[in-house]
């Protein structure tokens, strides 16, 4: 008799444990040292031979095997069986899906914690604008299907519907512009509307005391909530983010009820990235923080086999700034990859330096290569690196307690 585990489950080994990842259910069981491996024995070995070995332990594996097999994650077998291959999946050739254009540094608020360090005086700009028209044909040749629109404040860069046009020529599934939404009025919506624009805009209060203190921009709450109710109205898809810091750290509940009763879709409040203003210390919440990374884990076979390969978010996506600079991701703004001024985006997409960060799986961060639930767990590299004394690419998420060498949760009190 042999025992394998069923060919929706594998196995990744930790450095002290292991995980059995179930893409049936969806779930990542945790197991010990011992049961990774026995299982990895079952793999060339009948469960016979095994209990011949290991004498004492007889019993104990015996109901670990009909535990798995109770719950669906293994089976027994008269013969051996073939080897399932490790990732689950074939490993598919990552390709440019997602583009942010970061149209104008310029923006009629003044964020705190802005990432880009835009404002009303701010003027980096230097991509003609023939050379954006050029990059939304090109990133739709190279298989994008989604493109975003920000700033700086988009609605600021005096032909920003030359660019929405055009994309909608070019047959992207996706436009999407992001906003603050003060300088939105009705010919804006019925332009949005025309060409099936959607929009997405931050909100940091539901008052204005507290938002317009975000945004250096008295007056802004009124406008964006105005702009909000007649988006909606329209029937223009709408999403609304919202970044919690020091000065709003007690507003997440009242974003998240505001979205709720706007009928839009609440998401939960992200933390100030330390990335552009947003990089001081003083802006952190001091009672206000996201939950930390901590099981249950999910996987599903996509994501599995992407996982071993490529970076979960970054992967087929970037971002073009103001100064025709390419960056994995809008927050990564030291991760030059090269520029759009001095050659085509091909070259850029076929270059190291980006497949290099669209490739910064768990498997090359310290740490977390150790750890069974790398194929499992989220992961930001911009957020990881800023919050770095050393500000290094592969720093591990600071925001998990995990301990892949010992096998505990260093944050649990009752490990």
């Amino acid at each position: 008799m042999y025992f394998y585990l069923k060919k929706e489950c594998r196995l990744v080994e930790g450095s002290t444990r292991g995980a059995i990842y179930d893409f049936s259910s969806g779930r990542v069981y945790s197991i010990n040292r011992g049961a990774v491996e026995l299982l990895k024995a079952c793999q060339d070995t009948s469960v016979k031979d095994i209990m011949d070995i290991t004498l004492a332990d007889n019993q104990r594996y015996l109901e670990f095997l009909d535990n798995l097999t109770n719950k669906g994650l293994g089976a027994t077998y008269t013969t051996p069986q073939k080897p399932y291959p490790a990732t689950g999946l074939p490993v598919q050739q990552h390709n440019l899906e997602f583009v942010w254009l970061e149209i104008t540094s310029t923006c009629n608020n003044r964020c705190l914690h802005c990432y880009s360090a835009s404002g009303p005086t701010t003027a980096t700009d230097c991509v003609p604008h023939s050379r954006w028209l050029e990059i939304i044909t090109e990133a739709r040749q190279e298989g994008a299907y989604a493109i975003q629109l920000i700033g700086g404040e988009p609605l600021l860069y005096p032909k920003w519907r030359d660019l929405v046009v055009k994309a909608h020529e070019e047959g992207y599934e996706l436009i999407e512009i992001f906003t603050n939404a003060t300088l939105v009025n009705d010919d804006c919506i019925n332009f949005f509307k025309e060409y099936d624009v959607s929009i997405a805009t931050t909100i940091y209060a539901n008052n204005a005391p507290v938002h317009d203190t975000v945004t250096l921009h008295p007056g802004s709450f009124d406008k964006t909530m105005t702009a909000i109710k007649k988006l909606l109205a329209k029937g223009i898809p709408l999403r609304m983010a919202s970044i919690i810091m020091k000065a709003n750290e007690h507003e997440a509940e009242n974003i998240m009820k505001l979205c709720t009763d706007l009928g839009v879709e609440p998401a939960p409040p992200d933390v100030v990235r330390p990335t552009g203003r947003g990089d001081d210390l003083g802006l952190l919440p001091e009672a206000y923080t996201k939950p930390p990374i901590r099981p249950p884990f999910f996987t599903d076979p996509e994501s599995f086999a992407k996982a071993h390969t490529a970076h979960g978010c970054l992967a087929g996506r970037l971002a073009i700034t103001a100064t025709g600079d390419v960056i994995p991701c809008i927050f990564a703004r030291d991760q030059v990859c090269g520029s759009i001024l001095a050659m085509p985006l091909k070259t850029i997409l076929n270059s190291q330096p980006l497949i290099t960060c669209w490739h910064t799986t768990k498997d090359c961060i310290e740490k977390c290569r150790d750890c069974e639930f790398r194929y499992a767990c989220a992961d930001c590299r911009p957020l990881a690196q800023g919050q770095d004394p050393q500000k290094c690419w592969q720093a591990a998420p600071a925001d998990c307690s995990y301990n892949p060498y010992t096998g505990k949760w260093e944050d649990d009190k009752n490990a």
